[in-house]
């Protein structure tokens, strides 16, 4: 035999000889701890019977279902660290970065499902629906941390340097967001616009986008971070970008009370008896459903117009959101009770005069 072969299977069985008890006990780790698995994970399983399955709540099913699965996760990572071990491999960097994005779901599962019940058995519970709004918001923006920071952790155990990352992310996030920056000012008047609160769904604010011949006001329905959905009156459904809704006057007509004080300008001609027609008004006014009594109905003089007396009628509506029936009702019956009694409400006239012209 070539003495250099016989050099090489020398070396061959002296390595088989160093390795192969060493590949038998990692064999054997192997398959103990999937023995020893199958037997936690029939332990876990029956301490989940008798624990969990007795209560009502499914918040502690989710969290003990994700908890044995992380624990099974960290003991497969035990034996996988001791398998490579026995062949002198050390495993323990990539065995850890696994495990971290592996426990990232259950991990975010059990945050959520926790975030959720507070979110069912608390925020729902209060007045305010702010917390409606900004509650789901925070419970993403959690989970999205956790997962995250599973990448960051996994990087780190690779020796793979974060930093240059991390600010590998920022100037990529400059970048979009140069190109980007009608939502990301979007994004950021929804979130001034939910912490500064000029109104909250369900409110009734002024529309400035309305179609032509539509209601120029509606219902707050959606506050969302890059739009705000308004139904109006019409049931139209605006979708109007955050950031032109933060630079407007925005006018709420329900933000503190639904009681508002309408105006009603009248008219009636310097012939009509202006005190009947002020007792006119405000007996209507008193008769007239959504009208509050108090303060009382008021009417004003305005000024003399050149062919009416101005006059308004002034009246507090119960909710902000009647009121144009209320201003219908209140002007139908003016009108009908002012031809009752005789009081002119003027309108334009003009009187034409024809001169004969004699031939000379």
């Amino acid at each position: 035999m070539d003495p250099i072969i016989q050099v090489y299977l020398q070396e061959l069985e002296a390595w088989a000889m160093d390795v192969a008890p060493k590949l038998v006990i990692a064999l054997g780790i192997v398959v103990g701890g999937i023995v020893a698995a199958q037997v936690l994970r029939m332990v876990l399983s029956a301490l989940e019977a008798r624990t969990v399955k007795r209560t009502d709540s499914r918040l502690d099913d989710v969290v003990m279902e994700k908890v044995n699965k992380i624990i099974l996760y960290v003991f497969y990572s035990v034996v996988a660290v001791l398998a490579f071990g026995a062949v002198d491999i050390n495993a323990t960097p990539w065995v850890i970065a696994i495990l971290a994005v592996l426990m990232a779901r259950p991990v975010a599962d059990i945050i959520n499902a926790l975030l959720h019940t507070v979110e069912k058995r608390v925020v729902h519970q209060t007045d305010s629906r702010l917390d409606d709004v900004v509650f789901p918001l925070v419970r993403k923006g959690v989970i999205f941390t956790v997962y995250i920071f599973a990448v960051i952790i996994a990087l780190d155990q690779l020796g793979i340097e974060v930093v240059p990352f991390i600010a590998g992310m920022g100037i990529a996030g400059i970048a979009i967001g140069f190109a980007a920056k009608d939502t990301l000012a979007n994004i950021i008047a929804g979130i001034f616009i939910i912490i500064d609160r000029p109104f909250v769904l369900g409110d009734r604010i002024e529309v400035w986008s309305a179609p032509k011949q539509s209601a120029t006001w509606g219902d707050v329905i959606e506050i969302g971070l890059r739009t705000t959905k308004i139904r109006t009156t019409d049931n139209i459904t605006l979708i109007i970008p955050n950031s032109e809704i933060y630079r407007r006057d925005i006018i709420n007509y329900t933000t503190e009370t639904p009681v508002i004080r309408v105006r009603l300008p009248v008219g009636i001609s310097y012939r009509s008896d202006e005190k009947k027609a002020e007792e006119i008004m405000l007996k209507i006014a008193e008769e007239t459903e959504g009208v509050e009594k108090s303060p009382p109905p008021q009417v004003i003089f305005k000024q003399f117009g050149e062919s009416s007396i101005d006059l308004e009628l002034r009246v507090w509506v119960s909710d902000a959101k009647k009121r144009r029936p209320v201003t219908s009702k209140l002007g139908k019956r003016i009108k009908e009770e002012f031809d009752r009694h005789g009081i002119e409400i003027p309108y334009p006239k003009r009187d034409v005069y024809i001169h004969e012209v004699k031939e000379s």
